[in-house]
């Protein structure tokens, strides 16, 4: 028996004007469907930066404490020149290290564990390792207190001359982080690059 004359499927007749209109309203949802990806993926790195800078401004304002707190205790250094009043002060710049190698890593984990977008990558590592640069010069402090304490003056005075090499790079790593940041907020302009020569010049 044959089907095919008694089955008669309907036939579709459709206008140019139609396929275009459906091709147009095809076009219309990827169009949306990737504005809304769009957007969705700025907000997201919106909200990375945002964090990883919140981030940064709590370990600032933690360092710049302590900062102020070693800074001022160095200085003070040359005011003790008892043998009872240097061991004490030895003691403190022991545990102010030990207060500021803790500190330094836990910002260190921190910040360093932050999905930051590919233009901010620089400025993170650079932040990393600032704080790895000090978290190592209060490493050598503490090891500074502890070689005095056990009558090692030559690998305390090692010891210092390591924390303020330490303590250097740190300070050049702050600055390559500052450079960085500039370069990601401003679309990755080279800031080491020569400025370029007119005819004029």
């Amino acid at each position: 028996m044959d089907l095919k004359k008694y089955l008669k499927l309907p036939k579709i007749a459709a206008s140019p004007k139609d396929l275009l209109t459906a091709v147009l309203a095809a076009a219309a949802v990827i169009s949306i469907a990737f504005c809304g990806w769009t957007l969705l993926m700025n907000y997201t790195e919106t909200g990375r930066v945002t964090e990883f800078s919140h981030h940064v401004a709590e370990s600032e304002a933690d360092l710049f404490i302590l900062s102020g707190e070693i800074s001022s205790h160095m200085q003070s250094r040359r005011d003790y020149p008892l043998i009872a009043e240097y061991d004490a002060w030895m003691r403190k710049l022991g545990a102010i290290a030990e207060y500021g190698r803790g500190l330094t890593l836990y910002h260190r984990h921190v910040i360093a564990a932050d999905r930051v977008p590919d233009a901010y990558t620089g400025a993170q590592d650079a932040y990393v390792r600032a704080l790895d640069n000090l978290n190592r010069a209060f490493s050598l402090w503490s090891s500074a207190a502890g070689a005095y304490d056990a009558k090692a003056y030559s690998a305390a005075d090692a010891n210092f001359a390591g924390a303020d090499q330490a303590w250097k790079d740190y300070i050049t790593a702050i600055e390559d982080y500052n450079q960085e940041l500039r370069k990601a907020e401003e679309g990755g302009e080279d800031y080491n690059q020569e400025p370029l020569k007119t005819e004029e010049d």
